[in-house]
């Protein structure tokens, strides 16, 4: 394209398009007529067509047709460009755009340059225009205002009058606010002689396009030929002809009309957008029951937005931002506008469909208003309305969420809102958002002792939801304890991190820094002395028994032996009232003996406490104690009703540590199949190496009850979990070795486990701490030896547990008063198992219950009394199967050399070669030898006579005969052809040492 010497194109042809500026038309064919379906337009179409004729006869007009954004003005002018190519008028068409608005004559240069003039007419008008545009570049280039040529316009105008003059001419221009100050001079020009010409003006504008033009409002309103056609909403009329329309036929319109038309606002963009969403819902065919807004009519407000005017944009944009509780006096802040300019624009909005109320009518909507917004001028208007509302007085939870999305926060108001934002979020359980705010925060801030404030923050939220997140702030936040730089409330947080992850040792070099360094609040004690951090120093005492003695002394002495100088009567008092004081002195009371007194305690705790970061140790001491005192229902219930609000509060590591506590009371229960679950929950919900060193108290659990159930591979898949080493100074790591012991005696590794037993023993009497209620260890250790044909050294051991528990009914007693059973003579075990099982079934403890039960089934049998023995048995076997154990058979003698017969599902004892007969085979087939029926073997032995044959089918196959009669040589290797009396004889002394007989 070729160009002027002032820097403007010159008119070129080619085909049917016209170029000029940076604009582009088309012209349509003469002719030819464009298909276009209006709705609810007819009446303005007829109005137009009859003012076509009138100007045709001579009298021009102008039209001007108003309306929202995309309320159709568009459709409507070109359904009348069709009327008017089949008129035989002339029609020239532009468009005008908010980027050429600055341009001279852009709008007029469209329609001149794109009219069929003769080749004089066309150098004439190019040459005007050339002219005018570059007079008025000149004068801009000078730094003047460009002055209207008003003595080139009626030689420019002329030309359009001459043409009017050979046949009717239309001049539509659509998007008429756009247009430059010289062609509206043109427009006033020609409007001033239409009433004796033959052209029409058409003039396509939205609401309001006229009060920005004063002279041009006036001048057209007061010309007789003058029409104003204002094109409102569709009614809902209109919106159901759009759906048959552009819908698919069959369409159920009664329920899709309403909402189209609230959703739509009536503008028949919006409308028909929905449509094509509601269509592409159901595939074409068979639409979606619910009207859902899809990516059309995401498009067509993005449409209507960059359609209006900029001050509307803006409005949208920050009314998008800025919220629906954003009141319009900070509205008007937010956009730095008047409020009429504000009003206006919201009033525009809602007529273009896109507000209701001064709101958006859809989620969609707002989203999609948001997308057209830049990223940075986002941040900036997030930003500016963070700031409003922290100057009107906003709550920080609002604030932030402003500050969220603009991803900064430079100023110190903003940082120190986003800490107390941060704050409130974590009391509601909004973790995330609190974790947000502080990483903003943390990023923005220059202040180092806010940083470390923040840090600090950082490491308590996270907490919630995994600690191995905030492992990596621990050693910042220690290094800042340890000079004084950490306040004593992040101390004492700090302590418990540092317990959690196994750094006892720097726990205490913490509290002995911050103890010398933090003076008492006023309303503490005197001047000069320091405050004492006894809530966690008193928690160290229960959580770490295993801490080195030197401890206690580098800590000042235990909070028993603080003087009165030490604490004032209201410092006294609040630490009486503290949840870690009254569950340390719970810890006291249970060392002492699990009795009432603990059960009271324990309870008062539970029922008034609220769950939160900061009590969640003492409600699980508490949970703890009322399990150490053989309560299970109570410890049950409120393990239950504290994991249910960790639920409903979304705190993983709360919902892990209760379902870990959960799982430890199910397996006392009995409840197996529930124990397994919970221990599963419980390491999955937080991964093991957020654990720190409790990560033994969910492991010892799934140990424990899997090995119980028989399931060995597994129970060893849950013992390769790596454990830390800090883990065995503490008081679930005995829980830890004690669950491995049992696996060790199940496996058939009796001296393992007696190590593992024996290192508890050790511990707990080093640490003072112990306590049959929490590990057994002595009588664990008798079972071992039993195992091991010790019987001394297990009656020992029970006889001293025994001593130990003393009078109480509690389950430590029924373990002892079993175990002892187990190391005397049949006639002497029957009343010890009498009262361990009333104690058992007292206080729940089914595993236990079913232990006692399965051994006073065998020495009733022992004993003759054959009908007792098959009672008790079939009360364990209904046991074991509620609990998930693997059901024992009825009980059979036991063998003299052995308190522990070979059936018994719990203690491994010594194992025979796989390809020897076991005791409980040798029995059965021993009887079958001496020529027993199947059913007379069960009725000797209380089995039943599905338990006969697999016995009967594994010694078949062990020793490799067909039939019963091959089992008498095999049995007795010596016996022969003809030697049966010695056959008789080796088959009475195998009875006798089996005591089947």
């Amino acid at each position: 394209m070729a160009e002027s010497s002032v820097g403007w194109p010159v008119q070129s042809r080619n085909g049917s398009s016209w170029s000029y500026g940076r604009s582009r038309i088309s012209r349509q064919p003469r002719g030819r007529s464009r298909l276009m379906n209006l709705v609810e337009r007819g009446e303005e179409l007829s109005i137009m067509e009859h003012m076509l004729d009138s100007s045709a006869s001579g009298h021009g007009g102008v039209i001007l047709v108003s309306g929202a954004v995309a309320s159709g003005k568009t459709a409507l002018l070109r359904a009348f460009e069709t009327r008017v190519n089949t008129s035989g008028a002339l029609h020239l068409q532009a468009t005008a755009s908010d980027a050429e608005s600055d341009l001279p004559l852009g709008v007029m240069g469209q329609l001149l340059l794109g009219a069929d003039l003769p080749a004089a007419d066309a150098r004439r008008a190019a040459r005007l225009v050339e002219l005018i545009a570059g007079s008025a570049q000149t004068r801009r280039a000078a730094g003047e205002l460009p002055a209207v040529a008003m003595n080139e316009i009626p030689e420019l105008c002329g030309i359009l009058l001459e043409k009017a003059r050979e046949r009717p001419l239309v001049l539509s221009i659509d998007d008429a606010r756009h247009a430059d100050e010289h062609s509206l001079e043109c427009l006033l020009f020609l409007a001033r002689r239409l009433a004796v010409s033959r052209i029409l003006v058409v003039l396509g504008e939205n609401s309001g396009f006229l009060a920005g033009h004063a002279r041009l409002r006036v001048d057209l309103l007061r010309l007789p030929g003058c029409r104003n056609i204002r094109l409102g909403p569709l009614t809902h009329s209109g919106v159901a002809e759009m759906i048959s329309v552009f819908g698919e036929p069959g369409w159920r319109t009664r329920k899709l009309v309403p909402e189209i038309h609230h959703m739509g606002g009536g503008s028949p963009l919006l409308t028909r957008a929905l449509i094509e969403d509601h269509r592409a819902a159901g595939a074409g065919t068979t639409p979606s029951a619910s009207l859902v807004p899809g990516e059309s009519f995401v498009r067509a407000v993005a449409t209507c937005l960059y359609r209006s005017d900029l001050a509307t944009r803006r409005t949208a944009w920050a009314l998008a931002v800025a919220g629906a509780d954003m009141s319009l006096a900070e509205l008007v802040e937010v956009l730095g506008a008047s409020r009429e300019s504000l009003l206006h624009s919201l009033r525009a909005l809602n007529e273009a469909g896109l507000l209701d109320a001064g709101w958006f009518r859809h989620d969609v909507g707002r989203a999609a208003v948001l997308r057209s917004l830049e990223p940075a001028d986002r941040a900036r208007v997030e930003a500016r309305c963070a700031q409003v509302l922290h100057e009107h007085g906003a709550a920080p939870t609002v604030v932030v969420r402003h500050l969220i999305a603009a991803e900064t926060a430079d100023a110190p108001w903003a940082r120190r809102t986003l800490i107390e934002a941060a704050e409130r979020a974590l009391a509601d359980d909004e973790v995330e958002l609190a974790l947000t705010c502080l990483r903003i925060a943390r990023d923005s801030s220059t202040d180092p002792d806010q940083a470390l404030e923040i840090r600090a923050a950082l490491t308590r939220a996270g907490w919630r939801v995994n600690p191995a997140g905030v492992a990596q702030h621990l050693p910042e936040l220690t290094a800042a304890a340890l000079d004084g730089r950490l306040g004593t409330r992040h101390a004492d947080e700090l302590v418990g991190h540092l317990l959690w992850f196994g750094r006892a040792e720097r726990a205490l070099d913490v509290l002995r820094a911050v103890e010398r360094q933090s003076t008492v609040p006023p309303g503490r004690p005197g001047p000069g002395v320091r405050y004492r951090h006894d809530c966690p120093r008193r928690w160290m005492t229960y959580a770490y028994p295993g801490l080195p003695a030197s401890a206690g002394a580098c800590l000042g002495g235990t909070p028993e032996h603080t003087t009165a100088q030490d604490t004032s009567p209201q410092h006294a008092a609040a630490l009486a009232r503290s949840p870690h004081q009254r569950a340390a002195t719970l810890v006291k009371a249970l060392l002492d003996g699990p009795g009432d007194d603990v059960v009271v305690r324990a309870e008062q705790i539970l029922q008034s406490t609220r769950l939160d970061d900061g009590t969640l140790t003492p409600l699980l001491v508490a949970l703890n104690s009322l399990l150490l005192a053989d309560r299970l229902e109570a410890a049950g219930f409120w393990c239950e009703t504290l994991l249910k609000e960790a639920v409903e509060r979304r705190a993983p590591m709360w919902q892990a540590l209760l379902a870990a506590a959960k799982a430890r009371i199910e397996l006392r229960t009995g409840a197996l199949v529930a124990a397994r679950e919970s221990a599963r929950s419980a390491l999955a919900l937080v991964p093991a190496d957020g654990w720190g060193v409790a990560v033994v108290s969910p492991v010892a659990t799934a140990v424990s009850t899997r090995t119980v159930m028989g399931r060995l591979d597994e129970a060893a898949a849950h013992l390769s979990v790596p454990v830390p080493d800090a883990a065995f100074q503490t008081a679930d790591g005995l829980l830890y070795l004690r669950a491995r012991g049992h696996y060790y005696l199940a496996a058939g590794r009796p001296y393992a486990a007696l190590d593992d037993f024996l290192t508890c023993g050790d511990l707990m009497r080093r640490w003072d701490f112990d306590l049959p209620a929490l590990v057994p260890w002595r009588t664990d250790a008798a079972e071992a030896h039993l195992s091991l044909g010790d019987r001394d050294r297990a009656r020992g051991l029970a006889e001293e547990q025994l001593a130990l528990s003393g009078r109480k009914n509690d389950c430590a007693r029924a373990v002892s008063l079993r175990m002892l059973a187990g190391t005397l003579d049949a006639a002497h075990r029957p009343p010890l198992l009498v009262e361990a099982i009333d104690i058992l079934r007292d206080r729940g403890h089914r595993l236990e219950l079913i232990r006692a039960t399965d051994e006073l089934a065998r020495a009733q049998r022992e004993l003759g009394k054959v009908g007792q023995a098959r009672a008790l048995a079939r009360k364990a076997q209904r046991l074991a199967g509620e609990c998930g154990v693997p059901v024992p058979s009825m009980p059979a003698a036991a063998d003299a050399d052995s308190p522990h017969p070979a059936e018994q599902p719990w203690s491994a004892g010594n194992r025979r070669h796989p390809d020897e007969l076991s005791n409980a085979e040798l029995r059965v087939a021993t009887l079958a030898v001496r020529g027993h029926t199947n059913r007379q073997i069960a009725d000797k032995l209380c089995i039943t006579i599905s338990t006969v044959e697999q016995h009967l089918t594994r010694a078949y196959r062990k020793l490799a005969v067909q039939r019963r009669a091959d089992l008498a040589a095999k049995l007795n290797p010596l016996a022969g052809p003809g030697e049966g009396d010695r056959e008789g004889a080796a088959t009475h002394d195998a009875c006798d040492r089996l005591h089947v007989c």
